[in-house]
């Protein structure tokens, strides 16, 4: 679990399409962070920039128990790692063994890691859990989904999130714009109304984390577990009724 920082002094990012699962958030300033999640990392691939924990970071490791690669957080956040005995690496940890620094970019955004690293991180400190993820497949079909070629949402009243579908390589291009917001946390546990896009449509569904000590569920109209494609699945934690428009 890798903590990335979004903002126009870390891009260009690196390393996110290799992640299974990336949550975005807002962090402070309009600045989002995200908790990218790589069930079996390897190879040479940059992930980069790495920045600190948050209090979400700490919820997410919850549901999925791995180990957090970070470059620090505020006290409140180290206390609760450390209480909590959670499996965390930092720049310092077995002699600077996960992380490197570029020097052609400034700090603090020049902190990188790569799937290689993460993996002896995994091998050495990783928790013994077993827990089942959802099949790769399509959502159903049943209820005919919207279209969802478009998507514009504002992630928070200054972080503008907006999705655009091409049939031709079956994927997203993301784009953001932001200007500026106070720091949050977010209230995770129980369930709430969700919206998925997949392959151009457009699904309502339900987030489910009534038990936070399982990965997060999303659960499609018919009541199921909804599959979703193979590769990388993007979560962005937003306030309830944040209007979406998709077309």
């Amino acid at each position: 679990m890798v903590q990335i920082e979004n903002s126009v002094l870390a891009r260009p990012l690196a390393g996110l399409q290799q992640a299974d699962i990336v949550y975005e958030y807002l962090a402070e300033g309009g600045i989002t962070r995200m908790t990218a999640i790589y069930f079996r990392p390897s190879g040479t691939q940059r992930i980069e920039p790495v920045r600190s924990a948050r209090p979400v970071t700490i919820k997410l490791w919850h549901a999925y128990h791995g180990v957090v690669f970070f470059s620090g957080a505020n006290i409140k956040v180290l206390q609760v790692i450390r209480a909590q005995q959670i499996p965390a690496l930092t720049e310092g940890s077995d002699g600077g063994a996960y992380f490197s620094r570029d020097p052609s970019r400034r700090a603090p955004h020049n902190l990188y890691t790569d799937g290689d690293r993460l993996a002896q991180g995994l091998r050495k400190y990783a928790p013994k859990v077993t827990y089942q993820l959802p099949a790769p497949g399509d959502p159903a079909a049943s209820p005919a989904p919207a279209a969802g070629n478009r998507i514009v949402f504002d992630q928070t009243n200054s972080h503008r999130v907006t999705y655009t579908y091409s049939a031709g390589d079956n994927a997203y291009a993301y784009g953001t714009d932001v200007v500026g917001a106070p720091a949050v946390d977010f209230d995770l546990q129980g369930t709430g109304p969700a919206d998925v896009f997949s392959k151009g449509h457009h699904y309502k569904a339900t987030w489910d984390l009534t038990n936070p000590e399982l990965p997060l569920k999303i659960v499609g109209a018919d009541g199921k577990v909804m599959h979703l494609p193979a590769g990388l699945t993007w979560i962005h934690l937003v306030d309830p009724g944040t209007p979406i428009t998709a077309s």
